[in-house]
């Protein structure tokens, strides 16, 4: 992630070594693995949750941390920017989900999403300024009806938002209870061709791997 990023820089610009710091990744995994912890293992951070709003209260400590400037959309993502030296040019937007299925495990979603902090991390710690502007995604409720990453794409229609959550709230409550406005839904909404690029890191979570015993 760290290297396809800064590659997207002048081709010319002398670049430092670039290496994310696996403990830190590794901490802040387990870490967040708190919110919403099962007594046997894994997690229930389903979205709207007060575990989730946990979650994501920790999430955008980090952001901060790693120099984003960071706010909540009307959709509530939480959305951390990093300019480039070009503002002309469209945003890389890297990124994933907290919210997870009744049950889950400590990785799907979680690793994207710090993934692409670390990433905002290295780049602010060795002093490498990308020529795209950078942005994390933090999506909202993935796991349910991916409001999040729907609102950006397409728009979430009223049937969606009437929907009733994991967490007892509809989505339309979920929106507000996370900082966003369903009022506002539109905003969030990216036009086509606005974004130069989309990376998310993720995991195989199901079972063929294991079964295949494929690393």
């Amino acid at each position: 992630l760290v290297l396809l990023c800064a590659g997207l820089q002048s081709a010319a610009a002398a670049q430092p070594a670039l290496r994310v710091n696996a403990e830190r990744v590794v901490q802040h995994l387990e870490a967040l693995s708190e919110y919403g912890k099962n007594p046997q293992g894994g997690v229930s951070r389903v979205a709207y949750s007060e575990a989730d709003r946990a979650g994501r209260q920790y999430v955008l400590g980090l952001m901060r941390e790693a120099g984003l400037d960071v706010h909540v959309d009307a959709a509530g993502n939480l959305v951390g920017e990093r300019p480039g030296t070009d503002a002309a040019l469209k945003p890389i937007v890297i990124g994933s989900h907290i919210d997870s299925v009744p049950e889950g495990g400590n990785y799907d979603g979680d690793v994207g999403s710090l993934g692409a902090i670390e990433v905002a991390q290295v780049l602010r710690e060795k002093g490498v300024v990308l020529r795209h502007p950078l942005q994390v995604i933090i999506f909202e409720n993935e796991e349910g009806v991916m409001l999040g990453s729907t609102a950006i794409a397409t728009g979430a229609d009223e049937a969606r938002l009437d929907s009733v959550s994991q967490s007892g709230k509809t989505v339309r409550e979920g929106i507000r209870f996370l900082g966003g406005d369903p009022a506002r839904l539109p905003e969030a909404r990216r036009q086509p061709g606005s974004i130069a690029g989309y990376l998310e890191l993720h995991i195989e979570q199901g079972a063929v791997l294991e079964q295949q015993h494929v690393q």
